[in-house]
């Protein structure tokens, strides 16, 4: 990993930490790095989020109103059980190496939130941060925070070690001494650059930067930091029955590919809190079921649901709750630039400029998607989805003539008409977003067949998510349907995804220059300057790499039973990070 010398953990007396002046005001360094504070807010302090010790039996304290959120009012009723319908259950049990939602999720939490709507850092283990200077930053663990009575834990407090095993650990210092490649840890770039991790004390950890950067407190907001106790390792992944953490939920039950179920943590740190007793996943392989679960009451949530899925549940359950915000996912096709025949700039220009773009919103999500180009269009960095609307390939009103420019690169390129190029489309299956991510490749199938007459175009659909993943991590296909859910800082989301050595660079797109934007931009503090870089990257991407086809932002839909409440202080463009834990903090029965 690039910048990073080596980890010390280790202790060091608070007395000496002052004396270095490591405690000292934040002053410029914390005024321009994004998104540090001096003091964090309080988790009460959350947008919308319930008060530690709420008298429960109350009415919940409703947040903003919001076009397209529904407040649910009423009484909490405490008790009843949160039932989801999945896919399959988790198939990776390691949180730091796991490449999606995982069992971690609902047994833990991350280290920090963002507010669902602003994005903007807000304290959770982590109860407040210093920034002493450019290369320092100082955590205080919240106190009191019991982990689960699983031995070897037995409800020991998670503190400081805990907190530095996971830093650490996410930023791929530990895979040498678990015999574990570092491309393992897909998300060590979002605590990348560091020298050292230091244990102050009981509840304090000092990190220090090899050089200034701009992206990593908010590291911690990817939405698959999750925190695991340190001993973790040695207990094992094999069972998730041994697993334990703080969260306001532990294992009660694993069935692979049945069922996998939580229940309430009574000494969960949060007074008053979770709601419900229990958290219940039952495998439901096919879309159908999950929505015939959904309509008799069986699920709480339907998640993802297609206009056709929307008008189906008004029709059996008009009472059923739709909740619609923006996007906190962006969908996209993913050619290897290791895969010869798609390795020339010129064929991928050539696919964006003929791809139907709404014709791949509409086809699946309705109204309610957004354009975005190959940086999040919600990041203030990023081309605005009103200004991508108008750009070549993307703008309906011109795509014939784009169409027929395409055909040009396309003969350029040495393909006439397509001919000479043939690919398979690396796809998974199932419901909600795997379903778009599906019939975003086969619509993409039949456009390229009809504006290049000569291309093959193939599916490899793959619907055990395990597999997929593999093949994913081993970089081994020629192109990719897939999305991601945007890391909270758009240095970090690029580094990660177009950096040569990017952790989630799984198309090997390579580029020295563009590795060394993107390198300036971690460690620029100043906002300006640092929204320059990305002007320029995005210039030149569209220019002269095109390293990614971007389709479009999905809208976030959701469907609940109609006496469940809390589910309106939990959603919101970055909801993705919080919102597995919700059904523990917020979510209950009205």
């Amino acid at each position: 990993m690039a910048g990073l010398s080596s980890h010390v953990l280790s202790r060091m007396s608070r007395r000496r930490l002052l004396r270095n002046g490591a405690m000292v005001g934040a002053g410029l360094a914390g005024a321009a790095l994004v998104g540090c504070s001096a003091e964090a807010p309080k988790p009460t302090a959350t947008a919308g989020a319930p008060a530690p010790g709420q008298a429960t039996g109350t009415a919940a304290a409703a947040g903003p109103a919001r076009p397209g959120v529904p407040v649910v009012k009423g009484a909490v009723k405490e008790g009843g059980t949160w039932t989801e319908a999945v896919t399959t259950t988790s198939p990776q049990q390691d949180m730091h190496t796991a490449l999606a939602q995982s069992l971690w999720h609902y047994i833990s939490e991350p280290a920090l939130m963002p507010d669902p709507w602003t994005g903007e850092i807000t304290a959770n283990v982590i109860e407040k941060w210093e920034v002493p200077d450019s290369t320092h930053f100082v955590f205080t663990v919240r106190k009191g925070v019991k982990i689960h009575n699983v031995a070897p834990w037995n409800g020991r407090d998670f503190d400081a070690e805990d907190l530095a095993f996971n830093i650490n650990r996410i930023a791929g210092n530990t895979a040498a001494a678990e015999g574990l490649p570092v491309t393992a840890f897909q998300r060590s770039n979002t605590l990348a650059g560091m020298s050292k991790v230091e244990v102050v004390d009981k509840s304090t950890v000092k990190v220090t930067m090899a050089k200034p950067s701009s992206a990593y407190m908010r590291g911690f907001l990817e939405w698959r930091n999750v925190l695991m106790p340190k001993g973790i390792v040695e207990v094992g992944f094999k069972d998730p029955m041994k697993f334990a953490s703080f969260g306001a939920y532990q294992m009660a039950e694993f069935v692979p590919n049945v069922r996998e179920s939580f229940t309430k943590f009574a000494g969960y740190y949060r007074s008053g809190e979770p709601h419900f007793d229990k958290v219940v996943h039952n495998v439901v392989p096919d879309a159908a079921g999950a929505l015939a679960g959904f309509i008799s009451k069986q699920f709480s949530v339907f998640g993802s649901p297609t206009p056709q899925d929307e008008q189906t549940i008004k029709a059996a359950r008009p009472d059923a709750l739709l909740y619609s915000t923006p996007g906190s996912q962006w969908l996209y096709l993913w050619p290897s630039a290791k895969f010869d025949q798609l390795s020339d700039y010129r064929v991928r220009k050539a696919f964006q400029l003929a791809i139907n773009y709404q014709e791949m919103g509409d086809g699946f999500y309705g109204p309610g998607w957004e354009y975005t180009g190959l940086l999040y269009s919600s990041y203030p960095e990023a081309v605005h989805a009103d200004k991508i609307k108008t750009m070549p390939g993307f703008n309906p009103a011109t795509k014939a003539q784009d169409i027929a420019e395409a055909q040009k690169l396309m003969s350029a390129a040495g393909h006439a008409n397509g001919a000479g190029i043939s690919f398979e489309i690396l796809t998974p299956t199932g419901t909600g977003v795997f379903a778009a991510h599906n019939q975003d490749a086969l619509r993409f199938q039949a456009q390229m067949q009809k504006a290049f007459t000569g291309i093959k175009v193939a599916m490899k659909p793959v619907a055990d998510r395990a597999q997929f993943a593999t093949i994913q991590a081993s970089r081994n296909f020629q192109m990719m349907s897939y999305s991601s859910v945007p890391q909270p800082d758009v240095a970090s989301e690029a580094n990660s995804l177009f950096h040569s050595k990017g952790g989630r660079n799984y198309a090997n797109f390579s580029e020295p220059e563009a590795d060394a934007l993107l390198e300036k931009a971690l460690t620029e503090l100043d906002s300006k300057a640092r929204a320059e870089i990305f002007a320029q990257f995005q210039d030149k991407c569209d220019k002269q790499w095109q390293p990614i086809l971007p389709l479009y932002v999905q809208p976030n839909r959701t469907m609940l039973q109609p006496n469940i409440g809390g589910f309106d202080k939990a959603v919101g463009p970055w909801s993705q990070a919080g919102g597995f834990h919700r059904p523990g903090q917020l979510y209950y029965v009205a």
